[in-house]
């Protein structure tokens, strides 16, 4: 996001340069919309944090992942 909207990042990442004007054309024109997702709702946690037990299984079940080492 902030790419796409800040030219001064551009040096930074000219290897994306093509995937930057792509997000910046579609959000100018309004096809994409981005909103701030506050800390306590983003799934993506699970994948790059150590979270709390409780937290971790909220999300395991948000995803709807299972354990397949369960023993039934």
């Amino acid at each position: 996001m902030s790419i796409a909207h800040d030219p001064v990042q551009y040096d930074r990442t000219k290897h994306i340069e093509i995937d930057r004007h792509f997000i910046k054309d579609n959000l100018d024109r309004d096809f994409v919309i981005t909103t701030h997702v506050p800390t306590e709702l983003q799934i993506v946690d699970i994948f790059t944090k150590g979270l709390p037990r409780g937290r971790f299984q909220d999300l395991v079940g948000k995803l709807g992942m299972i354990d397949i080492h369960l023993q039934t």
